[in-house]
């Protein structure tokens, strides 16, 4: 056998240095591969360890027929006390509304309260001594007294005292929110007259018998 790089004829030694030769190649190229492979796997970051799962919640058994009756029950149960919760309070609102809230007849009877006259100080003590003092039928009784007097003593005004325009009289009758009070006279006719009163829109229309004169009160307190 003859290698056609060299010159004469193979020997068993020049056999032996090519085998060598060719060894010493593929280790060197191995050992190159090796290297390269440790520099790539070096390049990659290891990878994380994947976390630990959770166990997973353990099922809820299913419920049997009678469970879920008496689940079904209690529910039923608490909005049937929850409605009574509140049934209970709309009911003491409204009673506190019912309360405080006076009877129509009730509110009608405080207005015409409002319209009275102011009581003077000696009436007031008297009515309040009668009032406190006299049962029912007595103190009906004893308005009916007191409006018949005071009709007869309109009628006597009525039938002997002259009412001009201009005079200042008090008026004692009629509307109950002008008695007590004293105006002038803006207009007079034969039984019916305008007085002018403070703090009233128009003159208050009264009749002649409802009104007595200043001049003449006062004399009259002075004879007495």
């Amino acid at each position: 056998m003859t290698d056609k790089n060299t010159t004469g004829p193979l020997t068993d030694e020049k056999v032996t240095q090519l085998d060598k030769a060719v060894a010493a190649a593929k280790a060197r190229k191995a050992a190159k591969g090796g290297a390269t492979a440790s520099a790539t796997t070096a390049e990659k970051p290891a990878k994380a360890p994947k976390a630990a799962k959770e166990p997973s919640a353990p099922k809820r058994p299913r419920l049997t027929d009678e469970e879920k009756a008496a689940r079904e029950a209690a529910k039923a149960a608490e909005r049937t006390a929850k409605k009574a919760t509140r049934d209970a309070a709309r009911a003491a609102k409204k009673a506190e509304r019912d309360a405080s809230r006076q009877p129509a007849h009730m509110r009608k009877v405080m207005k015409a309260a409002e319209r009275l006259g102011t009581l003077s100080p000696e009436a007031t003590l008297i009515f309040n001594e009668a009032s406190a003092n006299l049962p029912a039928a007595e103190l009906a009784t004893l308005a009916l007294h007191i409006q018949h007097f005071n009709r007869v003593k309109a009628t006597e005004r009525a039938l002997s005292q002259v009412i001009e325009a201009g005079q200042t009289v008090r008026i004692v009758g009629g509307d109950p929110r002008f008695i007590g009070q004293t105006g002038t006279v803006t207009k007079a006719q034969r039984i019916r007259c305008y007085v002018e009163v403070e703090g009233a829109k128009k003159p208050v229309y009264l009749f002649t018998s409802d009104v007595e004169q200043v001049a003449q009160a006062t004399s009259a307190a002075a004879a007495g």
